[in-house]
């Protein structure tokens, strides 16, 4: 996992990421410190990106496609930070996603084994709970297929994928032969009836603009040509098949500093600990105090249900018919308002006015506070290592704060020296 940062005020955007890299091998999963996760997009404007999650795309390392895309863009500008996305991801589909026909279809069948097999396992946890309300496993697999198409038909889609209908992906995607060659072992479902339903949920799943495991965050931050303030902009990239790239803009994470929005503060990736210092409370005890409180409520309208007599039958309906979520959620937006108007608005409020080097401490702070909170407690260090610190102005373009070298700089002098050249 990682933690990476963007604070943006209309001097500039500080980044800040750390270094943890987490592996799984058959052994267990085992975290090095020396990922980087933070690059200049450009090496003659303004702008840069970080990435989070996956620290590859169909097997290469991002930060090579980074570096690849930087040899090619050269001295080439854009009038906005949109352009440079737009751009970016267009060398990827240039260079063939990094891959070829059998690769991606790997990926995919990759991608089908985790949908199938979570749903196997639901199955089998719900007979074997007695909670299903099935009589036998087939009968179940198939509400929950069909369950998990509806809810991926909800979704927005991607935009590479808006043209894929169920004809061409059956006609490219053998999703019988994919079921025999990978749940073979699988006796007690007959999946093979269900090829029809399951292959329209591996496409609503495949076309859907949904972030699992299988995505890297890919954050495009900094200054085009004709824009006086920064801009961020968030990208989850998953992967490509049939030469469509599995991707989208998270519109709601997106930021742009004007002359009215005077900052924004952007985490990504493990974000608990910075979301804590930003709204006054840890998010998972916030949700705790929310289901407390229902919880409450429920036991309370009982005791009152308790004391009432035989008579009382009318009163008893009123009760009954209360709407519980209905004071939840007021209960909610009474503690966001709380959140908002005395922690948020402050911090946010005294970030527009930071000097650019404060940007840059504040940035390094909340990750390393971060990793702090992982090193002292129980939990996995998934967050750690150097962090490294960058900052864009429209006039400066990216500056280095701080960047760890897998090499010493004052012993290899060319590097730098041939850098703009």
């Amino acid at each position: 996992m990682t933690a990476v940062v963007g604070i943006l005020n209309q001097f500039g955007v500080a980044l800040a990421a750390d270094s943890a890299a987490t592996y799984s091998g058959a052994n267990g999963p085992k975290i090095y410190n020396s990922a980087n996760k933070l690059f200049s997009l450009s090496k003659y404007h303004p702008v840069g990106v970080m990435i989070y999650n996956l620290g590859a795309f169909m097997g290469v390392p991002w930060e090579t496609i980074i570096k690849e895309y930087r040899k090619v863009l050269g001295a080439k500008g854009f009038s906005n930070l949109e352009d440079y996305k737009n751009d970016f991801l267009k060398f990827i589909k240039d260079r063939n996603f990094f891959s070829d026909t059998a690769h991606q279809e790997a990926v995919l069948i990759d991608f089908g084994v985790f949908l199938l097999q979570s749903i196997i396992n639901e199955v089998d946890a719900e007979m074997k709970g007695g909670t299903s309300g099935y009589l036998t496993p087939d009968e179940c697999a198939m509400a929950k297929i069909e369950s998990y198409y509806t809810l991926f038909s909800s979704w927005d889609v991607c935009p590479d994928f808006l043209d894929l209908d169920i004809g061409e992906f059956e006609s490219k995607f053998d999703v019988s032969k994919f079921i025999a060659d990978n749940f073979a072992s699988v006796s007690h479902i007959s999946l093979g009836l269900m090829t029809k339903v399951f292959s329209k949920t591996l496409l609503a799943y495949l076309r859907a603009q949904e972030s699992t495991t299988l995505f890297t965050g890919v954050i495009f931050t900094g200054f085009g040509e004709l824009e006086v303030f920064p801009q961020l902009i968030p990208v989850n990239i998953s992967f490509a098949y049939l030469n469509r790239l599995r991707c989208f803009v998270v519109s709601n994470e997106a930021r742009s500093i004007s002359p009215i929005n005077g900052s924004a503060i952007s985490s990504f990736g493990q974000t608990d600990v910075i979301h804590t210092i930003l709204g006054g409370i840890d998010p998972s005890l916030d949700l705790g105090y929310e289901a407390n409180f229902m919880a409450s409520l429920q036991k309370y309208n009982q005791l009152v249900l308790g004391n009432l007599g035989p008579q009382d039958d009318v009163l008893r309906k009123k009760i009954e018919s209360i709407d519980y979520q209905l004071l939840s959620d007021e209960f909610v937006e009474l503690n966001n308002t709380i959140k908002r108007d005395r922690y948020i608005l402050p911090l946010v409020n005294a970030v527009a006015t930071l000097a650019k080097e404060d940007l840059a401490e504040m940035a390094e702070s909340l990750i390393y506070v971060t990793f702090l909170k992982r090193r002292i407690t129980s939990s996995e260090e998934s967050v750690g290592g150097p962090v490294d610190v960058a900052i864009i102005t429209k006039g400066d373009g990216f500056i280095w704060i701080k960047r760890k070298h897998y090499f010493k700089p004052d012993l290899n002098p060319n590097f730098f020296s041939t850098y703009l050249s």
